[in-house]
C-alpha cells in the first residue's frame, strides 16, 4: 500500500529521523490528543528511544507533543504484538468478502487500557494496521 503524507507529516518524520538517527516508516499526527505516533524500522526501537528515554524526551520537548513509538514488523501478528504489548493471542482471519480481520485477546483488566479513552487507542491501532498491513478491522476480545 502506498502511503501519502501531507507536508506537516513529512516535516515531523524528517525531524525525528534527524534527531533519533532511525528510519521512520510511518507517522500519524493526532490533533485530538496532541500526540505523534511513529512506526520505526524493525530492530531500531532501542536507538529511537535512547538511553533512559533521553531521545524521546528531547523530541517531545522540541515538538511539544506526546510521542508514541511502535516497532514495525513484516509479519502482521508480530506487528500487532509489538503494538499492543498486553496481547495474549492474535488471530488473523480473512472474511468471505476479502476483508482481513485481526482479533486480539487481552485480559479483562487490560482491555480499557488497550481501547483507550473514547476508543482513541483502538482508532490509532486500526489506522496503523490499515496503513501498514492492509488489515480492514481490529477486534479486541
Amino acid at each position: 500500500m502506498k502511503l501519502n503524507f501531507d507536508t506537516d507529516t513529512i516535516r515531523m518524520m524528517t525531524l525525528f529521523e534527524n534527531m533519533m538517527h532511525v528510519h521512520v516508516k510511518d507517522c500519524v499526527l493526532d490533533p485530538e490528543s496532541n500526540s505523534v505516533c511513529l512506526v520505526i524500522e524493525e530492530g531500531m526501537i532501542g536507538l529511537a528511544i535512547g538511553k533512559n528515554g533521553a531521545s524521546v524526551k528531547r523530541a517531545e520537548q522540541v515538538v511539544g507533543r506526546q510521542i508514541k513509538m511502535f516497532e514495525f514488523s513484516n509479519n502482521l501478528v508480530e506487528f500487532v504484538k509489538k503494538m499492543i504489548p498486553q496481547t495474549n493471542s492474535v488471530r488473523v482471519r480473512s472474511e468471505d468478502d476479502g476483508r482481513i480481520v485481526v482479533e486480539v485477546h487481552v485480559d479483562k483488566k487490560n482491555r480499557p487500557l488497550v481501547i483507550g479513552r473514547d476508543g482513541r487507542n483502538l482508532k490509532l491501532y486500526k489506522e496503523l494496521l490499515k496503513r501498514n498491513h492492509k488489515a480492514d478491522d481490529l477486534i479486541i476480545r
